[in-house]
């Protein structure tokens, strides 16, 4: 099962806003229970990288006209397309048109500890 984690860079610490991350750190997991282990395979680079929205972005959904709501939720489609192959994606914060976008994806949001520093202690979110 492959997962994917919102980071940074290769230092692996986790970006709090899975929208803007700059890159998602791929990981695969083999195995279970004791003989499970998770492997660090790449990153991958996000086209909608802004470090200024790390905590959240400016944007209302509830104030945008449903065609300017359409055209956002559209935006956020190449976050699907960038990890297209992961089963899950380990989250801090996500707005709906995110979260929207890698459900019809079918890839499967969990929440992290808001505490999580780093990409290789987010996995206790996975169940």
């Amino acid at each position: 099962m492959k997962i994917a984690v919102p980071v940074y860079d290769e230092s692996l610490r986790v970006f709090n806003n899975t929208g803007h991350t700059p890159f998602f750190a791929i990981f695969e997991q083999k195995g279970a229970g004791m003989f499970k282990s998770i492997n660090f395979l790449e990153l991958r680079q996000n086209p909608r990288a802004n470090l200024k929205a790390s905590e959240g972005c400016s944007h209302k959904d509830n104030k945008m006209s449903e065609e300017e709501q359409i055209a956002h939720k559209q935006e956020h489609n190449i976050l699907g397309e960038i990890i297209k192959d992961c089963e899950v994606v380990l989250v801090k914060k996500a707005c709906v048109n995110t979260a929207k976008v890698f459900e019809e994806c079918g890839i499967r949001v969990c929440k992290m500890d808001t505490q999580c520093l780093n990409a290789k202690d987010s996995f206790k979110a996975l169940k």
